[in-house]
């Protein structure tokens, strides 16, 4: 099992302005988080701060903390069900170790915090640059407790920054096969982007295009996820396939395509076949650092939506919208939408890429019935079918500069969603960047394992 924890941005840049000192000294804290379990990795979700109030630590060069604050906090986790996170800085840089000190103490909290809320301690620490660190303390045997170091702590929100163990998570050699694509960001960044592991959920003709073009961008760690078969229908669109591939899995088929065309020697393609509103699916996606959501059903957008705020998971989500015109002799209108989803973000029900009516429709199974389908307006997006594979190739594109954007950050400006009108020839980009009031999904904001149990639950729909 690998560990991880996931910070939101607002939360760090609370935790860095009290732990940062303007005198150098370390400093304290304890927070609560939500637990987060995926199929090989298990993430702590920061959900809130508690910081020390007058009394509750005495700094001396080193800090500490007494008795209160510790009980304080415990008192806070019980009666809201979460994990206990200890945070404290150090004056140097980068990744830090631990102290004499620091193991004395987190060995003595260890058994404390599990014997009170059943989960791991978790231990953060912030250099004077911001660069986190973290450990699990894991239970191993009675009145034993192993330290298990995080492979990763990434904070998340409308940029992406994420904290790599070296030891665990080491930066790859970068390959002569990339020198034109280090030429333009730069080895550092480019050894962040190839060492995240990132989903890809649905193999149609925009997912194909946005796998291939990750492997092409030097991620090493990708995970496919479609139920789906190749069928004639997909032809003109998909990447790379013939009349002969008619019947083999998309999943397989990708994995096996992008082995084959990797300009990376070491990669890791995992293969997922199903949807990912089945549980076990649902749970191989908690994984991931950053998912693609490349659906086109309500229902899977809605899975991933929950997904991504309780999880502290960037989802990035795309589609086109086409028809033709009436005398059916040329195009009525045609638009692509991107748009990146998660903490500090607006979501995908307010960015309206679905409807929870389209959703309960979905689960339900009626948006496969044929009759039902036929009395619908004609408007109703389950008619529309029409799709060609430019606009795919633009609608992919928008969303790997969504994901680019995310991870570079090369100004520190918002990338916020786009959308495409092909007729007209512009790009909209004035989209709101928060929920609305009456929406409900800030209220799973780092939830966890909480909201996850619940979501799969009611996954009873053919996605067909």
């Amino acid at each position: 099992m690998n560990y991880s924890v996931a910070i939101s941005e607002d939360i760090n840049s609370a935790l860095l302005k009290h732990l940062i000192r303007d005198d150098g000294q370390e400093d304290l804290c304890f927070a609560l988080y939500s637990p987060s379990t995926g199929i090989s990795r298990f993430s702590g979700i920061l959900k809130e701060v508690s910081f020390p109030e007058k009394g509750d630590r005495s700094i001396h060069g080193n800090v500490s903390f007494n008795a209160n604050y510790f009980d304080r906090i415990t008192k806070y986790a019980l009666q809201k069900q979460l994990g206990i996170c200890f945070i404290h800085s150090h004056p140097g840089a980068g990744w830090q170790g631990m102290s004499k000190d620091d193991i004395r103490a987190e060995k003595m909290l260890a058994p404390r915090v599990k014997a009170v809320t059943g989960l791991p301690l978790l231990g953060l620490t912030t250099g004077n640059d911001g660069t986190w660190s973290g450990r699990f303390w894991i239970k191993s045997a009675p009145q034993t407790y192993l330290r298990k170091w995080c492979i990763s702590i990434r904070v998340v929100g409308k940029g992406f920054a994420p904290h790599f163990n070296n030891h665990l998570l080491p930066p790859p050699n970068i390959e002569k096969t990339f020198t034109r694509t280090v030429s333009a960001w730069g080895n550092p960044k480019q050894s962040l982007l190839s060492r995240l592991k990132v989903g890809v959920v649905g193999l149609g003709s925009i997912g194909s295009q946005i796998a291939e073009a990750l492997i092409k961008t030097g991620i090493g760690d990708i995970q496919l996820i479609d139920f789906d078969v190749i069928e004639e229908k997909n032809l003109d669109r998909l990447p790379r396939v013939g009349k002969q591939d008619i019947g083999r899995s998309k999943v397989e088929f990708y994995k096996s395509l992008l082995s084959y065309v990797s300009p990376r020697k070491n990669i890791n393609i995992e293969a997922f076949i199903g949807s990912i509103a089945e549980e076990e699916i649902f749970k191989s996606a908690l994984d991931c650092d950053i998912i693609f959501s490349c659906v086109d059903r309500p229902h899977p957008r809605y899975v991933l939506n929950q997904l991504a705020y309780a999880n502290a998971i960037p989802v990035i989500d795309g589609g086109i919208d086409a028809s033709i015109n009436s005398k059916h002799d040329n195009i009525k209108q045609a638009r692509w939408r991107a748009t990146t989803i998660g903490p500090g973000r607006v979501c995908l029900e307010c960015f309206g890429q679905y409807s929870p009516e389209d959703v309960a429709l979905d689960m339900s199974g009626l948006l496969d019935d044929p009759t039902y389908i036929e009395n619908l307006p004609k408007e109703h997006f389950v008619k529309k079918g029409e799709n060609v594979y430019a606009f795919s190739l633009a609608a992919s594109s928008n969303m790997m500069l969504q994901f680019l954007s995310l991870v570079l950050q090369p100004r520190g400006v918002y990338y916020g969603s786009k959308e495409m009108n092909f007729t007209t020839g512009t790009i909209d980009s004035d989209f709101a960047f928060n929920c609305k009031k009456t929406c409900l999904t800030p209220t799973i904001l780092a939830s966890g394992d909480a909201t996850n149990s619940t979501t799969t639950q009611v996954s009873i729909f053919n996605n067909k």
